[in-house]
């Protein structure tokens, strides 16, 4: 239709194609381009703590030494259970930096085998022992609220304290041990969850005493100890941010 034409002869007409026109630009596709979605964010809580319950399986192997050799004894230190504790940071959102530990109970270190006049189960000496695991951590979090991990580090390992038994005088060397770690979290809400771990140090350590009494006094009796134990915990999990303890604001992680 020739609206400029009609225009001419007939004004209503004009208005007509004047409102055509216009509808049809309107159906022309628009060139603006559809908003992008926004990042999903989320906040990022980068402390944790765990307390719970832990035993330690002490896996060990030992032998006793003389001044004149070996003895042919071994020696066994017993199973501890104590209240175990850990604490983390998440380096980033997977990787994490644990520090564990526990409330130090004794430990007793019992012959294995027969000797002249030294029954198997002698009681050589009670420890106070102390292990303290440093890991690195990767932690998965594609399983929504179970959350499993894996690490590997170090564990200074020592001995707060060595009581008098069979043997006197007694010390015990520190050593830098190596740890393996496994386990899982499971998230019941963003702060609060529950724990399983598995913990699997790699140890060598050396004692050293003097007999107390009977045929041997005063005879130095050294041990080399391949001190591997299981430490299997079971705890709650509380997890944070500065905010959380009136230190900071909440960091907002976007990915």
């Amino acid at each position: 239709m020739n609206c400029n034409l009609l225009a001419k002869t007939l004004g209503t007409t004009a208005l007509v194609c004047s409102f055509s026109v216009a509808a049809q630009a309107a159906d022309l596709p628009s060139s603006k381009e559809p908003l992008a979605p926004p990042p999903v964010a989320e906040t990022f809580l980068p402390f944790f703590v765990k307390g719970g319950f832990t035993y330690a399986i002490n896996e060990s192997r030992s032998k006793l030494y003389t001044p004149r050799g070996d003895t042919g004894l071994n020696a066994t230190i017993s199973d501890v259970a104590t209240f175990g504790y850990e604490f983390g940071w998440f380096v980033t959102k997977n990787i994490s930096i644990n520090v564990s530990g526990g409330i130090p109970l004794t430990a007793t270190d019992k012959t294995k085998g027969t000797y002249p006049f030294l029954p198997s189960g002698t009681n050589l000496t009670t420890l106070l022992p102390a292990l303290v695991p440093i890991t690195v951590v990767y932690h998965l979090d594609n399983f929504g609220a179970f959350q499993p991990y894996a690490g590997v580090g170090v564990a200074p390992g020592f001995s707060f304290e060595n009581k008098n038994a069979y043997l006197r005088d007694v010390r015990v060397s520190g050593a830098l041990n190596t740890v393996v770690k496994f386990g899982f979290d499971y998230m019941l809400n963003q702060h609060w969850g529950v724990s399983f771990d598995v913990t699997k140090a790699f140890a060598y350590l050396e004692g050293r005493g003097i007999v107390n009494s009977g045929p041997y006094r005063n005879v130095t009796v050294v041990q080399h100890a391949h001190f591997n134990p299981w430490l299997l915990s079971t705890a709650i999990v509380y997890r944070f941010g500065l905010s959380d303890i009136g230190l900071g604001s909440e960091v907002v992680a976007k990915y």
